[in-house]
């Protein structure tokens, strides 16, 4: 079946979207969206790199004094809105093999761990792992997931309590990292929620 990640993301029902914080946008918080609505595969790959390119600039100018917060964040504002105007072509996306872990179920079983109704139980406490694989489970799901210095980078690997697997590769086969696919208040919420843990 042809389909494209836009389709995929927007076209189909989904949750509501979690209510935005009320602090105000930096800089940085754009280039993090840039990024994450890249992963999301809403942007293409090229147009990401020139959008990158120029979201530099108006970092560096920010950083140096010559233009304001405000109006860099406007100008970067404006970058990723011309960025989400150019998304991947559609592609093809096999149909998923009895023995795998599709997307949806991975990113269903994050959710009930944001939302308080499943508890992710720790193999060491977050705030240990760095730049590193940390292993966690949910409702007796094996979990592996990569940290750079803080939260959840991405999910590297899922296995089920009926044997089933999930891998990075199988997921970026299909329609990407079940973390990159959330909602950007979920990440935040899930960065969060993990490295309170105590194992």
């Amino acid at each position: 079946m042809l389909t494209s990640m836009w389709s995929r993301i927007v076209g189909a029902p989904r949750r509501p979207a979690p209510t935005p914080s009320e602090r105000p946008i930096w800089p940085t918080d754009v280039v993090g969206k840039l990024y994450r609505d890249m992963y999301r595969r809403l942007i293409d790959l090229d147009a990401f790199e020139a959008a990158f390119d120029r979201a530099i600039e108006v970092l560096r100018a920010s950083n140096a004094g010559k233009i304001e917060r405000e109006e860099a964040t406007t100008r970067l504002l404006a970058i990723h809105s011309e960025a989400l105007r150019h998304p991947p072509p559609p592609r093809e996306i096999a149909a998923l093999r009895a023995d795998e872990i599709g997307v949806d179920e991975a990113m269903a079983l994050l959710r009930r761990a944001i939302a308080g109704e499943s508890h992710i139980e720790l193999e060491h406490p977050w705030a240990e792992v760095f730049h590193s694989y940390g292993q966690f489970a949910i409702e007796g799901w094996k979990l592996t997931a990569f940290k750079r210095n803080y939260g959840i980078k991405y999910l590297d690997a899922a296995l089920s309590p009926d044997g089933r697997m999930g891998t990075y590769a199988s997921w970026q086969a299909r329609e990407g990292n079940p973390v990159h696919l959330l909602f950007d208040e979920e990440q935040d919420c899930l960065d969060e929620l993990i490295e309170s843990i105590d194992a």
